[in-house]
């Protein structure tokens, strides 16, 4: 093969090539959810977003309920604006169990985020008592779980 042949299929391979590079510590899913401890029927209700899916469950604390799971999409805008409610440098500084969750049947609420990187961090604190830095994404959690709520209808 002379020169100038390999010089253009080499380009052409280059040319090819799909860059989608991703920043390790971006955010890849969150988990949410809320649970009350003392409870009878669906007392966890959960869901997991990630790009172009969010899927809902909801279960009790032991066999009286059959666990209820669906998956909707997510659109790419949801998700970014989602994303960009949360400060991740004072998420990952926030304690993993803030105030007493579930204490005296008072609920739990818990956001975990997972990046690029495989690395979780788990933020649990008392149901309807976030901490401020989390104060807009739990409101858009909560309002996307509110919409899973009845997902055995879907």
């Amino acid at each position: 093969m002379n020169k100038g042949a390999f010089l253009l299929l080499m380009f052409g391979i280059l040319l090819s090539c799909e860059k989608n590079e991703v920043n390790p510590s971006d955010i890849k899913q969150l988990g949410y959810g809320a649970s009350f401890g003392m409870c009878v029927g669906y007392c966890k209700n959960e869901m997991l977003l990630k790009s172009g899916t969010v899927t809902y469950s909801s279960s009790g604390w032991n066999n009286q309920v059959e666990p209820i799971t669906c998956t909707e999409n997510l659109t790419q805008l949801s998700w970014d604006s989602l994303k960009k409610t949360v400060d991740l440098n004072e998420f990952n500084s926030l304690p993993e169990i803030l105030g007493c969750p579930d204490c005296a049947d008072g609920g739990a609420e818990w956001l975990e985020i997972e990046n690029f990187s495989g690395k979780k961090y788990k933020v649990t604190f008392e149901y309807g008592k976030e901490p401020e830095e989390l104060k807009s994404m739990v409101t858009a959690l909560r309002k996307q779980l509110e919409k899973g709520i009845h997902c055995e209808e879907f």
